[in-house]
């Protein structure tokens, strides 16, 4: 089980892609104008991807720079939420 737990609400996006410029191992522009988490699952209505140590700053970047704080990084085992 990945350390880290990416959660995207892509309805709530705006497309202003600062998680594709901060995170592109993770996030890419949609072919509908929206980002998308590369990989990820549905859960509970929200995008999810597991992230390891490696990919944790950059994730951590994407979720504090959305303006629509519709990216959250939890810590798997603690389900504490990191960012924002």
């Amino acid at each position: 089980m990945a350390k880290y737990k990416l959660k995207y609400d892509k309805d709530a996006c705006q497309s202003n892609f600062v998680c594709t410029a901060v995170d592109p191992e993770h996030f890419k522009e949609g072919e509908d104008g929206k980002a998308e988490l590369i990989g990820g699952s549905t859960e509970d209505g929200l995008f999810v991807l597991g992230v390891d140590e490696d990919g944790k700053s950059a994730a951590e970047q994407a979720a504090n720079g959305c303006p629509m704080m519709a990216i959250e990084l939890v810590d798997s085992e603690a389900g504490e939420t990191i960012a924002p």
